[in-house]
């Protein structure tokens, strides 16, 4: 079953649901799209399979998925005993610290585990590694396994949740990893009766006024640009925050304001953080990696859609900082 770094097949992941009984599944932290459709999607899954299954989230459900969440969830570590489980899988994380497991001693952690995840930079952290790169979310690789597997029936609920991953992950096939196979993939669902309405509803055309206001002031008091327009950023002080009562863990699509933007090819947005600014970073053209950006500052992802922290003391240092990485790469070619 095991190749070099352990990595298997979707045949063999599906094999891996079928032996084990008891499980937990395991996700990142600040859940988006493709965390909370695959997340819940696969507890369903497992559930159909006759199988005992727990989610754990680092947070609640953001509010724009409160809609999709199942039962057998849980957000906290407290309570939770390991002989529950037979059991682990790690769901679209790359490395361990970015889990709900993180206060653990990842090493600790003794229960059998697989690693499903399509991020390029995945450090193959399980016993078993499931990591498919050119997937457009993990919500497309689970599909893949239970298509393979055929134990449970892909419901209209389970089909649901695959494809909120994938339209998330896609940008609502907008973004450069739609791929003619997770097309396909996508009307596979459809047939399967996704209730694509309702995704599309919820996540796209359900945006709270407060939250459009707080969209507008960024747009006309925080947009900073640099590399001859080529570079964008929005810096979100948080008395902005404050002032609009905005979760930013219903943000998840406020980079693509940003992307829309004409003649930027790579946009930012920066926030506070106790280390310094965290930022995240959006490429619109492949020639450019904001992946390459990310892992020089703390951080990694996708080749254009990472994350990252700047350690500076002060906005104006981070500035700095973020603009001479963009000129590394805008004027690499």
């Amino acid at each position: 079953m095991t190749t070099e770094k352990n990595r298997i097949s979707p045949a063999d992941a599906a094999g891996l649901f079928r032996k084990y009984d008891k499980f937990l599944i395991v996700t990142h932290e600040n859940p988006d799209g493709d965390a909370v459709g695959s997340g819940f999607a696969l507890l369903e899954y497992l559930r159909q399979c006759g199988k005992h299954a727990e989610l754990l989230l680092p947070e609640p459900v953001p509010e724009k998925y409160a809609d999709f969440a199942l039962s057998g969830q849980r957000s906290q570590l407290s309570g939770l005993d390991w002989a529950d489980f037979e059991f682990v899988v790690y769901l679209d994380t790359p490395i361990p610290k970015r889990t709900a497991l993180a206060d653990l001693k990842f090493e600790q952690i003794q229960l059998p585990s697989l690693n499903i995840d399509h991020h390029p930079d995945n450090a193959d952290y399980a016993r078993w590694n499931l990591v498919l790169s050119r997937a457009a979310a993990t919500a497309e690789i689970l599909f893949m396994i239970f298509k393979t597997g055929g134990e449970a029936k892909i419901t209209p609920v389970i089909a649901g949740l695959l494809l909120l991953g994938i339209v998330m992950d896609t940008g609502g096939f907008r973004f450069d990893n739609t791929s003619p196979k997770v097309l396909r993939h996508a009307a596979e669902l459809l047939e399967l009766k996704a209730d694509y309405h309702h995704i599309v509803n919820e996540m796209f055309f359900a945006t709270p006024l407060a939250q459009l206001e707080f969209q507008a002031e960024l747009i006309a008091r925080h947009l900073r640009r640099a590399c001859h327009e080529r570079l964008a950023w929005f810096y979100i002080p948080p008395e902005l925050i404050r002032k609009y009562q905005v979760n930013m863990r219903n943000t998840e699509g406020l980079i693509d304001t940003l992307r829309a933007l004409r003649g930027a090819e790579i946009v930012v947005i920066m926030q506070q953080h106790e280390l310094g600014f965290k930022i995240s970073l959006r490429s619109k053209n492949p020639k450019y990696s904001v992946g390459r950006i990310a892992r020089r500052l703390n951080g990694g992802g996708h080749e254009m859609a990472a994350g990252g922290l700047i350690k500076a003391a002060t906005l104006e240092n981070a500035e700095k900082i973020l603009i001479a990485q963009a000129e590394g790469v805008l004027n690499a070619l």
